[in-house]
């Protein structure tokens, strides 16, 4: 479970109708809330989401949602309608946003992508959150074998695909392994067995022009990715400014109040909560591929950043 410290509180000034989750220790997010269940709350960001333990939460201020803007309709739907869509489906109680493995193989080699999981479905989205270059759906394990699975894998991709004739051109390939392309999209079924699809089944949609055109360079995934190692020291780093802060608060204590009982233990850290980094714990849920079971490393895309068309890559600001 993760904790959560005050010392982190994210504005989302570009949320029309951000919600406040006012948190036990007195922070404070503010995002949409996406699902509201009994063990855990999903909670939208700026290119993020985040879980949170409903333990954790002392209230939730609801706002009332204001008129959205027209938008251009796009074939691939943007990230927020993705992350709705599929926070909405029966399978998703515990949907949560997982690190996303650099893909080193294919046509998605090397393209940042935000990832969402709940159970063995998988949901990715990749390069622009605000004009996807490509949507993926997929299941594992035990879902392998299941038809059902497969047919709302097909459902969830219907309804984020804005054309009626891309609907019709992904249903053409009956779920069974295959590729379609249709006026600059590519619709694609992949399986298990493929060497690019990491142990799971997939029906993936996209368009190979922006998918070139998000790729990042060897030099940029060095900005964009973190290791294993480095969430290990991040996580290092946390635990020693938390001590450090919790000692200093205690030594402000005593200097105020001299009769005050003192406590003598060494105070206990916690990992600060930063909701656009990982923690090592996450990493159980993310991909692995036969490089990286044969000891290679693997590298993760920092959750947040992204690059609007012709643009670089920037994050949303984090105040602390």
């Amino acid at each position: 479970m993760n904790k959560l410290t005050a010392a982190w509180i994210l504005g989302l000034a570009t949320l029309a109708s951000a919600d406040t989750i006012r948190l036990k220790n007195g922070g404070a997010l503010e995002g949409v809330v996406l699902k509201d269940s009994e063990g855990s709350v999903v909670i939208r960001l700026k290119y993020a989401t985040v879980t949170v333990e409903r333990t954790d939460i002392e209230s939730i201020e609801k706002k009332a949602e204001e008129p959205a803007a027209a938008a251009k309709p796009l074939r691939l739907a943007r990230w927020e309608k993705c992350v709705e869509v599929v926070a909405g489906r029966p399978w998703a109680g515990a949907l949560r946003q997982i690190p996303a493995t650099v893909v080193d193989k294919g046509v998605l080699k090397n393209v940042p992508y935000m990832s969402h999981k709940s159970g063995n479905y998988e949901f990715n989205l990749y390069g622009d959150p605000d004009e996807p270059a490509c949507l993926e759906i997929g299941v594992y394990k035990d879902l392998l074998k299941s038809d059902e699975a497969k047919r709302e894998c097909l459902a969830v991709m219907s309804a984020l695909l804005g054309d009626a004739k891309d609907v019709e051109a992904l249903k053409s390939l009956h779920l069974a392994p295959g590729k379609k392309d249709r006026e600059g999209l590519t619709f694609e079924v992949t399986p298990e067995t493929a060497e690019d699809a990491y142990d799971g089944w997939w029906i993936t949609v996209y368009d190979p022009k922006l998918l070139d055109e998000a790729r990042a360079s060897e030099e940029e995934l060095k900005k964009i990715t973190v290791s294993e190692e480095d969430l290990a020291k991040e996580e290092a780093a946390e635990k020693d400014r938390l001590k450090k802060d919790a000692a200093s608060k205690a030594d402000d204590k005593k200097k105020t109040d001299p009769k005050a009982p003192s406590n003598k233990s060494e105070p206990q850290a916690t990992i600060g909560f930063n909701p656009y980094l990982y923690q090592q714990h996450e990493l159980h849920h993310a991909r692995i591929s036969p490089q990286h079971r044969a000891g290679s490393v693997r590298r993760f895309y920092v959750r947040g950043y992204h690059r609007p068309k012709g643009g670089a890559y920037t994050r949303p600001g984090i105040h602390r």
